[in-house]
């Protein structure tokens, strides 16, 4: 009965002590491209809690740039989010698909640029040094 309660103290202290991400085995944010008067793409991992990996994506638009209309497709999943520049970043849920597409849409008044990131995701893709393929267009005013 005591080894139980010592096992259990312990366990709730490495939960309470550990980051959030490391306790959760997903990891911190990593960049993944910018796109020009739009803002940053951001990608981040859970290759711990299922047999399959799943991967999420992010965006965070620049401070001085117009709000951003932003599309995310992950198979069947379809997100859509307005924006504000200066938010935080949001983030798009873990998916297990390895094709996952951000469009963006940013009005201003020169004129609207689209921008589109896909990233293909590898099952190595579970270490900061291996970063997704990706192909990234963008469609300026």
């Amino acid at each position: 009965m005591r080894a139980a309660i010592v096992l259990g103290a312990v366990v709730a202290a490495v939960v309470i002590f550990l980051p959030g991400s490391a306790a959760s085995g997903r990891q911190k944010q990593y960049t993944l491209t910018a796109l020009a008067d739009i803002g940053t793409v951001y990608w981040r991992y859970d290759c711990v809690h299922y047999r399959a990996h799943e991967w999420s994506l992010g965006v965070r638009v620049f401070r001085d740039t117009a709000t951003t209309g932003v599309t995310y497709r992950a198979g069947r999943l379809t997100r859509q989010r307005t924006l504000q520049p200066g938010e935080p970043t949001t983030w798009f849920p873990f998916r297990r698909e390895r094709r996952q597409t951000l469009s963006l849409v940013q009005a201003t008044e020169p004129g609207t640029v689209h921008g589109r990131v896909l990233a293909t995701f590898d099952r190595r893709d579970c270490w900061p040094y291996f970063t997704p393929r990706l192909s990234v267009e963008l469609y300026p005013r």
